[in-house]
């Protein structure tokens, strides 16, 4: 089996980004540095799709139930309700704090 190697154009220097003429349109590029990749779009933009960065561990994010939103029907009949649960919790400080109720 070969190998293939794919290797998007690249640099690693903070804050640069490809120009219009450097990509063709789909093309990727990767910023080492800043850890982000571009692409250019069928519009002939380059677009960010991608920004890593280390979470902050002084962050607090909300988890559980978070209560849910009641907001009557629609023209059709159908109940519109929204729930807030975050079943996910991101890097950083998990803290649960009761945020109330919604009504």
């Amino acid at each position: 089996m070969n190998n293939v190697v794919i290797k998007p154009k690249r640099s690693e220097t903070a804050s640069s980004s490809p120009t219009a003429s450097d990509l063709a349109v789909g093309e990727m590029a990767i910023n080492l540095s800043d850890k982000a990749i571009f692409v250019k779009d069928s519009n002939g933009n380059i677009v960010q799709v991608s920004n890593y960065s280390v979470s902050d561990p002084s962050l607090v994010f909300p988890t559980g139930d978070l209560g849910s939103l009641s907001s009557g029907t629609d023209a059709f009949g159908v109940s519109l309700v929204a729930n807030f649960d975050n079943k996910v919790t991101p890097g950083g400080q998990e803290k649960t704090e009761d945020l109330g109720a919604l009504s």
